[in-house]
């Protein structure tokens, strides 16, 4: 391992990653299963919305000119026509009539407002008006909402469901998406079994493999658990060998300075370049980061619970936004009642107390996994004292 002067602090680690981390490629997807997805290309609408003038009510179309003589002793009079409903195109109005219309529905030639329905007075089978209606009143107009040709959504931005709606509507059929990374996932450790499985008086349960693969979940990417490795170096180089269709490739545990962390040794010996081991930081101190030879890139997260969880947090998510076209994420300022350590960045379980302070009392040491569960956010303290709160489940 690097020796202590050349590990990278956190912020040079970021850079590193975010340097040597390009971009996925691009697919084309229908708007119906665009959600989650993040945008390749800006999105231009195709058309206008309304596509035309639009009643807003259920009422009565007719010409506003009409009523402005209207008073409550000589009102404007108009002769009801046939309705006109959403989906059918109306005939225009002659001068003197009204159409009854739904909401929604295409406000006929020779009409420029809509009275509406609860303020209407018929007697006669006519319509009767006892003060002006001013033009345009509940008629939506054409391309209010949305004009043809108008930017919606720039690029590298990630699709929400009223994004879906709004891409529909302005007649975005289709459109151009980063490509999804496909992560694959490996648990190092002779002493591992998985969950519900044998494993003896000094075996552990792999937690690590699960609690990622969730990590990976709840961004919404899909993960591969390419399997459990015993320590030794055959068992490394066979998973390692099945990870070719994965876009990113991590494993937990085997990267500290011990006899039976092997993982560095084993990529070097297949032609990874190794960009830092070990980082100013706790925990997740001995975090590896390397491109495979053919410029994939790969983690090596510590086998210490919480150490492979914020390695994941603060190192693994900024490659995955990157690699999806995201800009990085933004931390909140905050204060926080932990007190700095000289030439280290601290990863700290923080509970908030306010929306600017938060209690960082909890049991920080890098295998309690407990003390998670009583947090609700992460703190990054840099050796200056500046602290800033991440949430703690990323999300893209």
């Amino acid at each position: 391992m690097a020796d202590r002067m050349k590990r990278p602090s956190v912020e040079e680690a970021f850079a590193a990653i975010w340097d040597r981390v390009a971009p996925l490629g691009t697919e084309t997807i229908a708007t119906g299963e665009a959600f989650g997805r993040v945008t390749a290309t800006p999105l231009q609408a195709r058309r206008d919305v309304p596509g035309f003038p639009m009643s807003a009510m259920d009422g009565f179309a007719l010409a506003s000119a009409a009523t402005q003589a209207a008073t409550h002793a000589a009102p404007a009079a108009f002769r009801l026509v046939a309705p006109v409903y959403a989906g059918s195109w109306p005939a225009p109005l002659d001068a003197g009539t009204a159409a009854p219309i739904a909401t929604g529905a295409p406000v006929p030639a020779g009409a420029d407002a809509v009275l509406v329905r609860e303020q209407a007075e018929i007697e006669d089978d006519r319509l009767l008006l006892r003060r002006p209606l001013e033009l345009h009143r509940n008629v939506r107009q054409t391309g209010e909402d949305m004009v043809a040709g108008r930017e919606i959504i720039s690029a590298g931005t990630m699709i929400s469901p009223q994004a879906v709606g709004a891409l529909a509507a302005f007649g975005v059929d289709w459109l151009e998406v980063r490509r999804q990374p496909r992560i694959g996932l490996i648990s190092t450790g002779s002493e591992l079994g998985g969950i519900g499985e044998a494993i003896g008086d000094a075996g552990l349960i792999d937690s690590n493999g699960p609690m990622i693969a969730a990590c990976a979940q709840a961004l919404g990417l899909p993960s591969n658990f390419l399997g459990r490795a015993a320590d030794q170096t055959a068992a490394i180089d066979l998973l390692l060998d099945g990870s070719d269709a994965c876009d990113l490739v991590l494993s937990t545990g085997g990267v500290s300075a011990g006899d039976l962390d092997l993982v560095r040794g084993r990529l070097e010996a297949r032609g990874a370049t190794i960009h830092f081991h070990g980082v100013r930081m706790r925990p997740g101190k001995p975090i590896l980061f390397a491109s495979l030879p053919d410029g994939r890139p790969y983690f090596g997260l510590p086998g210490n619970p919480v150490a492979a969880l914020t390695g994941f947090r603060f190192f693994v998510v900024p490659a995955l936004r990157r690699m999806l076209g995201l800009a990085p994420e933004p931390g909140e300022r905050i204060r926080c009642n932990a007190a700095p350590r000289a030439g280290c960045t601290l990863i700290l379980r923080g509970r908030r107390i306010d929306s600017s302070t938060v209690d960082c009392d909890l049991d920080q040491r890098s295998h309690v996994l407990s003390s998670t569960l009583l947090a609700d956010c992460w703190v990054k303290l840099d050796e200056s004292g500046e602290a800033q709160a991440f949430p703690l489940v990323a999300r893209l």
